[in-house]
């Protein structure tokens, strides 16, 4: 019975799952880092390269970004993003990133290389752009003595390249 419930569930979402981007795009971003700690807040800002959805590969979305906040920090970043269609101007995507990063004046990470995990909530402007705010969390796993991670609240503007 579970199997079938699953099954089924599954199976009513597939209309939803269309993928909204099918070119590749670029991003800015801005928006407050270690948002929720009031010592070490900072104002961050982003770009990022989308690749195309990779159909072999689940229409998984590689991309790479680099980002600064004003307190000196700074990281570049590379990793996989899922769009998923809520709607015809609506969007969820999850993403996952590895990234190298350097804590400048602000919040110390305790390790050079970052995992970034989040999820974007976007909204589809036009045939080629979207707004969207989106949240993810920065950590190094415990690979160093000291992992104190750190959250972002971003909103990001994308257009999408012509091929």
């Amino acid at each position: 019975m579970k199997k079938i419930l699953i099954s089924g569930l599954m199976a009513l979402s597939f209309p939803f799952m269309a993928i909204a981007e099918e070119e590749s795009a670029i991003a800015i971003s801005a928006g407050g880092y270690d948002a929720f700690d009031s010592e070490d807040n900072a104002v961050e800002v982003g770009i990022e390269y989308r690749f195309a959805p990779s159909p072999n590969f689940y229409n998984l979305i590689p991309a790479v970004g680099a980002s600064v906040t004003s307190d000196g920090a700074y990281w570049a970043y590379a990793g996989i993003r899922y769009d998923w269609s809520l709607s015809t101007n609506w969007l969820v995507t999850p993403h996952f990133a590895l990234a190298a990063y350097e804590n400048g004046a602000g919040v110390d990470l305790g390790y050079g290389l970052e995992f970034r995990t989040g999820l974007d909530i976007a909204y589809q402007l036009t045939d080629k752009s979207r707004l969207s705010l989106g949240y993810y969390h920065m950590s190094n796993a415990d690979l160093g003595d000291d992992n104190p991670g750190a959250d972002s609240i971003i909103v990001s503007y994308s257009y999408m390249l012509d091929q």
